[in-house]
């Protein structure tokens, strides 16, 4: 007969319900857990699709060492040209012009059940602070486009519905989080522009999703400039050249008419994906393009890791933080639950000694209800968790090694916290029983 087992059954509800509330937490530190992850793989999904091995930026930026820290991290611009340069450098077998930026659009909302669950919630707990009516207002949603040369890297990796790109000009693939439909058609820049397929989990290291062009339509979208800014912008142009018309007409024309042209220029990318050849070492090629055509050149883990330990580095201490701090809260739980039990149940320990029961019996009951509830609770908060990540705004990814390693954590914690219980048990007088001291 294990007395744990019987003591579980007679005290049932109570056991139980103090495991939900234990498995609620484990939900919430498993949780936190998938943020953590989604944050990293968030911060990794175009660097490592994308499957470039060298990533070229512009050379001086912001950095204090004369750096554009990456493709997608700091804003960079070079000549489209320069990568036929790169092209040529022995052990590169790809060189894939990108021009990328943050774009928007205006959306209605089509909020769902929990969705508006949360704005009456906010309603409610903030109510200077709400708009009325806001559900209903316009939204602005956010992208990441990405311009690609067809056939080259730079593209979805996969498409889950519709099609890749095949026309040169108007047609873009969307992540579907977006929450753009296959053939709906958006304003960017200064065209019209079709959705004619959808890919999955392209996301910058901000959770934005990511729509793909063509080079030249990302090129018009990012680099265009308004019509009428272009109207004023023509006399300061052309001003230059007014002295040199007088003695030189036949030169002025030609020079004003270049000069005017190279203020419209689009002809720009942001960034460089390159592809080497197998067996070619990285760094020797990055050192051959930083020598001979002075860019900054990272590598596809480098160029993650400035994502990833940007804007998000102190996101991801926090929570971690966070989540230790509430594994911790999760063992002290346990341990004064237990503790809670322990008393309940000193007169049965007392009896128990009376009747010649050993003490190593009494203790494994306190432990074994311990770990059981530190078992159960890990696994239904885990389960728990798994069924609510599709619900979160971001992307949530808790793995079954995660899971076992909770286990193993909470194990831990719980032998520990279950300390206090056990002293407490073995302090008890069998005499008590008899009503002596």
């Amino acid at each position: 007969m294990n007395l744990a087992l019987r003591d579980i059954s007679y005290h049932r509800f109570k056991f139980f319900s103090s495991t939900l509330g234990v498995s609620l937490l484990i939900m919430v530190v498993m949780a936190i857990g998938g943020i953590i992850r989604g944050v990293i793989l968030d911060s990794a999904t175009i660097i490592n699709e994308t499957g470039a091995d060298l990533w070229v930026v512009q050379a001086y930026g912001a950095h204090p060492q004369g750096g554009t820290l990456g493709p997608f991290v700091e804003t960079s611009r070079l000549p489209q040209q320069v990568y036929h340069a790169i092209e040529a450098i022995p052990g590169v077998a790809q060189a894939s012009p990108l021009a990328t930026a943050w774009e928007h659009v205006e959306v209605m909302p089509h909020p769902t059940r929990l969705m508006k669950f949360m704005y009456i919630n906010a309603l409610l707990n903030t109510a200077s602070m709400v708009e009325p009516d806001w559900m209903a207002m316009p939204k602005l949603q956010r992208f990441i486009v990405i311009g690609y040369q067809r056939g080259k890297i730079g593209g979805p990796p996969v498409i889950v519905a519709g099609r890749g790109i095949e026309s040169s000009h108007y047609e873009i693939v969307a992540d579907v989080k977006t929450g753009f439909q296959l053939g709906q058609r958006m304003r960017l820049g200064n065209f019209d522009y079709t959705v004619v397929g959808l890919t999955k989990n392209m996301v910058g290291f901000t959770a934005d999703p990511v729509i793909y062009t063509t080079l030249v339509d990302a090129q018009n979208i990012i680099f265009q400039q308004d019509p009428n800014l272009l109207r004023s912008q023509r006399p300061s142009v052309a001003q230059p050249f007014t002295e040199l018309a007088a003695n030189q007409t036949r030169l002025a024309a030609p020079l004003a008419t270049t000069a005017a042209a190279m203020a419209t220029s689009t002809r720009f990318i942001n960034a460089i994906a390159v592809k080497l050849v197998p067996g070619v070492s990285a760094q020797k090629v990055a050192q051959r393009i930083t020598h001979w055509q002075h860019l900054q050149v990272y590598t596809a883990s480098q160029a993650v890791n400035l994502q990833l330990m940007g804007s998000n580095r102190l996101i991801l201490f926090q929570l971690a933080l966070f989540r230790d701090i509430l594994v911790l809260i999760a063992g002290i739980v346990i341990g004064l639950i237990t503790y809670t039990f322990t008393l309940d149940k000193l007169h049965e320990i007392a009896m128990l000694k009376l009747l010649g029961a050993p003490s190593g019996v009494v203790y494994r009951m306190i432990l074994q209800e311990a770990l059981f509830m530190g078992l159960v609770g890990t696994l239904v908060g885990s389960a728990l968790e798994l069924l609510i990540e599709p619900y979160f705004p971001r992307r949530v990814v808790a793995t079954y090694g995660d899971i076992a390693q909770m286990l193993v954590a909470m194990m831990i914690v719980v032998v520990l916290a279950s300390v206090l219980a056990v002293r407490r048990a073995m302090h008890v007088d069998p005499r008590s029983v008899l009503g002596g001291g």
